[in-house]
């Protein structure tokens, strides 16, 4: 058992003052193997119809091992069996009960439930296993979006546990212009109001005809950036009114859900995983001897150039052809731009953006942060560039390290039982494809 140590201080700051329990893990990796045994691969421009997908958003898995995924370009979720095999399809285009406008994340619940959220419709669909339409439950009248990922609480029968953030209509005027966010601002929560220092873990209750928001606990935020004002265009714009503005480099809140209720979280530039029960209280934190490392300007601006390329790629991927685009100011659907003028709007518009913006005076060790359907906690490190990908260690809720896998192994996007996990990939041709394979189970 790893001992029980008093928090070092530098860390006080980004623990729940309820905190029962500190474990300093071992500074020592412990490898596991990443071989991953592949069970199939979805997913082919030359492939079966069903397999010929637009763009996958997002994926998880049922209890029998049946793999959802939201395809956002053909408005449907695709159903593939155990074998990987389609086993349905639900929803489809239309403003109709059960149809899609712009289907983005999904979660399927314990009891079979699924749930995809649709951003043109400012809605929850929910459906049945079977894929017959249940109803609708939606966004309450000042969330404009809700943009991240989506788990199911697993301890309610009809609510989410949100990693991300809630853009609020009020709060978009600024954003509209640059299109998708980074993985940092998906869930860094910087859209929402709220108080200085903190920022809420959310739940997402649907038992009603609109979403309730309710707060799990209270995360620490990093300190506001004051008022930023970006040239764009001609005009100058007010980031203000933003509660608080980012900073590059702001650590990110990454949430997962617990078995029997609860969540796993980090919120700040140190290795501190906090555990809170299903009652909001921090009972745990899970420490490494891992200290972020200082920005210097080499770092800085390779983030900028790294920032620029993913955003104009995400904008590429997703209104890419003129697709149709929605209007943050007023949620109405508007046709897009043509693909050589969409790329240099989104690779200006982004770069005074983060050129504008102060920077953090730390690189966060943390980079993302899953749990599996056992209650493994799943912790992705930063690799031995600053902004690069490296192992990822497996923690238990009762303060054990398992083992980690080394870098370039890439956290997978759902879990399923029996340590099946999925990937979604994008091929040379812009398409996507889905692996899923099999973790080897970790010996405790």
């Amino acid at each position: 058992m790893s001992p029980v140590v008093s928090l070092p201080l530098s860390l006080w700051a980004a623990v729940s003052v309820g905190a029962q329990e500190v474990i300093n893990l071992p500074a020592e990796d412990r490898r596991l193997d990443a071989d991953f045994e592949e069970v199939y691969r979805v997913g082919a421009l030359d492939g079966p119809l069903w397999q010929q997908f637009g763009t996958i958003d997002d994926a998880a898995f049922d209890g029998d091992g049946n793999l959802y995924l939201v395809d956002s370009y053909a408005m449907k979720v695709v159903v593939v069996d155990r074998q990987g095999g389609l086993a349905r399809t639900i929803g489809r285009a239309g403003q109709g009960p059960g149809e899609f406008s712009s289907p983005r994340s999904l979660a399927v619940m314990p009891d079979g439930r699924v749930v995809v959220s649709d951003l043109m419709h400012r809605a929850f669909q929910l459906y049945a296993s079977d894929g017959g339409f249940i109803r609708s439950v939606r966004f309450s009248n000042d969330l404009l979006t809700i943009r991240g990922r989506v788990f199911a609480d697993l301890g309610r029968d009809a609510a989410l546990v949100l990693s991300g953030d809630l853009m609020l209509i009020e709060s978009a005027r600024f954003f509209e212009t640059l299109g998708e966010p980074s993985v940092a601002e998906r869930r860094a929560g910087r859209f929402e109001a709220r108080e200085p220092g903190k920022r809420p873990v959310r739940r997402l209750a649907l038992e009603g005809d609109s979403v309730i928001r309710e707060t799990i606990v209270e995360a620490w935020a990093p300190t506001s950036a004051g008022a930023v004002e970006v040239r764009m265009g001609g005009r100058t714009l007010s980031m203000a009114g933003q509660t608080p503005p980012p900073r590059t480099f702001d650590p990110g809140l990454f949430v997962a859900p617990l078995p029997g209720g609860g969540v796993a979280f980090s919120d700040s530039s140190a290795y501190a995983i906090k555990l809170a029960d299903p009652g909001g209280e921090v009972f745990r934190v899970l420490t490494r001897p891992f200290r972020p490392e200082p920005v210097t300007d080499r770092i800085l601006e390779a983030e900028v150039e790294r920032q620029v390329e993913a955003s104009t790629d995400r904008a590429i991927a997703r209104l890419g052809g003129g697709r149709p685009a929605m209007d943050a100011r007023t949620g109405e659907l508007v046709q897009g731009l043509p693909e050589d003028m969409l790329r240099e709007a989104a690779r200006s518009s982004t770069r005074a953006f983060l050129e504008a913006l102060p920077a953090a005076s730390e690189v966060p060790v943390v980079r993302d942060l899953r749990t599996t359907w056992d209650g493994l906690i799943w912790v992705q490190r930063r690799g031995d560039e600053p902004v690069s990908d490296g192992p990822i260690d497996v923690l238990t809720v009762e303060g054990r390290y398992l083992g980690g896998y080394p870098a370039g192994t890439p956290m997978p996007d759902a879990f399923g039982p029996g340590g099946l996990v999925a990937f979604i990939e994008t091929g040379e041709l812009g398409e996507s494809t889905v692996l899923v394979k099999r973790a080897a189970s970790i010996p405790n």
